[in-house]
């Protein structure tokens, strides 16, 4: 061991980070709007698989330790090169990690990477001694511009980059020519500049503090109109976007987006979402503009204003959207939304199961790649939503990864740049996704349920037996509806079957002995599992009480206790912190296991689930609620705790503190023991 702090300390730090957080999310709202979108109704939708500690880790093409701490990476497609900004200079990387150059350029603040925009053929660089204009090929000087005032002394800001130009703010807008750095015009506006121009078709767009927008002739600076909204209180207008038609303008103040004639200027309408919320307009697309305030995310017709659909995601949604085929992929606090462009109904979610925000950084090659800060990066499968791959990181980047065609680009705080590429399929990912013999299992040692894995829980409300006009077949079935196959299990107060339901699909299905437990019992126990609508818990399809007891749920692969012995130490902790985090999960929504094992801990489809709630409680004729007379919180940690001490040799679970597992006051908090654990046993150098 070195002389770090010790993982238990670490560990504790970061649990008061995660009650922080927790606490204080709605005090981070206003800061969080400022980033992104927002809220809106749900449509039809179907819940994507999300993810789960055994995915691959994308392969790492190569990597660079830089010589500073918050290196900023930026990918230019134009000319297929990475450019790296640091305090100390910039440099270009090709895709394959060779470094094509390096140039020592002091940043204006010394512990701040300096500022770099890719242009065409070139790439424009803030630093203390100006603007300078450098060869995208070799790094070379093309020019350095030391404008008049600049925001900082001896800084110029950079607000546009065109093909013929670079727009500089000093006191207004300073137009320089490409090619040799000249003054081409300058043009004063009659209050500061808000925000970043635009530029669209030769014309360049900029809103003001004060509630004007400007169109000017990019080629020299002439005035095409002026429009003065300050009558209507507007201020701090930002251009959101243009259209063929329309040039947008938000409002910050007043969280109003406006439209107006991009010939003329002339005001086509103004839309107001009457909320208290001011967040910010993500996008302009195909003629619509996707508005968000928190929660709320509105798709709104450029043509008219009006509103096309809008989107509750349920929490602060944050950065810009993404778009493809379709489809808006909207990063959240905790999770990935995919919504239909067409109607705004919701194509599947993804949930990292962290409070941390979710910034969706690109969609290359049919994967949405989404940044989960300071914990991971996601690549998601963007029809299904589907994980596919994982790559852990500590610290945060100061900007988005880089998403190329074929790699995503990743530079964290602490200096590393990370080149990652698609994994290929992993022996233990596919064995769990194929996997096709089930097992008998026990829940709490009282009696066998076959329960299933599933991405979310997908309920099915069964009808009463009077009703005559009834929709969902399986909803209404009974016991003797379902096709048996094979004994699973047979214990003594239950038997588990393979069988197919009505409609024909394959669950596993557990009858229990009518004396095990009182019919009000089972049926309070089933429906309080059924909703539990956390990721990580297994789904419950159908029950009934006639003519016993009897519970139908989606398919299994296998126990976590049938597997543990086959499984890699990293992959049986992270398998472990899995379950932990979704029994937090369930805890949040007010339920307590009471009967955790290796046994109700299920691997299905390559997925991770915890299943028997409420059922071992009904049989004790106790309650799975807090506050009541049922077993607590802190029985289903110290069950947990149990199974890692069972299945975890005594190395992982200890340090120079002692065991890493005791005194955890929460499952969450047990979870990031786990994943820490075998994370730092794994570093070279260590046992």
């Amino acid at each position: 061991m070195d002389d770090s702090p010790t993982r238990r300390t670490l560990l504790g730090a970061a649990g008061g980070l995660v009650a922080a957080a927790s606490s204080g999310r709605a005090a981070s709202a206003d800061s969080a709007r400022l980033a992104g979108l927002g809220d809106g109704a749900l449509g039809n939708a179907t819940d994507a698989v999300p993810d789960h500690p055994l995915a691959p880790t994308p392969e790492v093409g190569w990597a660079v330790e830089t010589e500073s701490e918050r290196p900023l990476a930026k990918w230019s497609a134009a000319d297929e090169t990475l450019y790296l900004g640091t305090p100390t200079g910039v440099s270009g990387f090709s895709p394959d990690g060779t470094e094509r150059w390096r140039r020592s350029i002091a940043s204006v603040e010394s512990d701040v990477p300096v500022e770099v925009y890719p242009g065409d053929g070139a790439v424009y660089v803030e630093g203390e001694t100006g603007l300078r204009a450098l060869d995208a090929a070799d790094g070379d000087t093309r020019w350095r511009y030391f404008g008049d005032t600049g925001v900082v002394a001896g800084h110029v800001d950079v607000s546009l980059v065109t093909p013929e130009a670079v727009l500089v703010r000093e006191e207004g807008l300073t137009a320089l020519a490409a090619a040799d750095g000249e003054e081409r015009w300058r043009f004063e506006p009659d209050d500061p500049l808000w925000f970043r121009p635009r530029f669209d078709g030769g014309t360049v767009f900029a809103g003001t503090i004060r509630g004007l927008v400007y169109a000017l002739d990019a080629a020299d600076g002439s005035l095409r109109w002026r429009a003065d909204r300050s009558a209507d209180g507007a201020r701090h207008f930002s251009v959101a976007g243009v259209t063929d038609e329309r040039v947008l303008a938000w409002d910050a103040e007043e969280g109003e987006l406006y439209g107006f004639d991009r010939a003329d200027g002339a005001l086509g309408w103004r839309f107001d979402p009457e909320t208290d919320a001011t967040g910010f307009p993500g996008t302009v697309l195909e003629r619509t503009a996707y508005l968000g305030d928190r929660r709320t995310l509105r798709a709104i017709s450029t043509d008219d204003g009006t509103e096309r659909w809008r989107y509750a995601a349920g929490e602060n949604v944050v950065g810009w959207p993404q778009f493809a085929d379709s489809t808006g992929y909207v990063g959240t606090v905790g999770g990935v939304h995919a919504v239909s462009t067409a109607d705004g109904t919701r194509r599947w979610t993804f949930s990292t199961g962290a409070d941390a925000p979710v910034y969706v950084a690109g969609v290359a090659d049919g994967t949405v790649v989404a940044d989960s800060r300071g914990d991971a990066v996601y690549g998601l499968d963007a029809e299904r939503g589907r994980l596919r791959w994982r790559f852990g990181y500590s610290g945060h980047p100061r900007w988005l990864p880089q998403v190329a065609d074929d790699a995503v680009y990743l530079a964290t705080e602490e200096g590393t740049l990370y080149a990652l590429s698609a994994p290929d399929s992993t022996p233990v990912y596919d064995a769990y996704r194929t996997v096709s013999s089930p097992l008998g299992l026990g829940v709490g040692g009282l009696f066998a349920t076959a329960l299933s894995a599933a991405a979310y829980r997908r309920r099915r409300e069964r009808p009463a037996r009077d009703e005559e006009d009834l929709t969902d077949e399986t909803a209404d079935s009974s016991l003797a509806d379902y096709d048996f196959g094979d004994l699973l299990a047979d214990f003594e107060r239950a038997t588990v079957h393979e069988a197919r339901s009505p409609t024909g699909e394959r669950v596993a299905l557990a009858s229990f002995d009518p004396d095990a437990l009182s019919a009000d019992a089972f049926e309070a126990a089933v429906e309080t599992w059924a909703d539990l609508d956390c990721r990580g818990l297994l789904g419950v399809r159908a029950w009934d009480g006639d003519p016993v007891p009897w519970v139908a749920t989606d398919p299994v692969d296998a126990t976590l206790a049938d597997r543990a012995a086959d499984l890699p130490t990293a992959d049986l902790a992270h398998a472990l912190a899995d379950a932990a985090e979704a029994v937090h999960r369930a805890h949040r929504a007010g339920v307590v296991h009471g009967a955790l094992s290796a046994e109700t801990v299920f691997l299905a489809d390559g997925e991770v689930r915890v299943g028997g709630w409420g059922l071992a409680a009904a049989c004790r004729e106790e309650s799975g609620a807090f506050g009541e007379d049922g077993p607590g919180e802190e029985s289903d940690i110290g069950l947990l705790v149990g199974i890692a001490a069972e299945l975890l040799p005594d190395d992982v679970l200890t340090d120079d503190s002692g065991d890493l597992l005791d005194g955890r006051d929460s499952a969450l908090e047990l979870a990031d023991a786990l994943r820490w654990a075998v994370r730092e046993t794994a570093r070279p150098g260590r046992r």
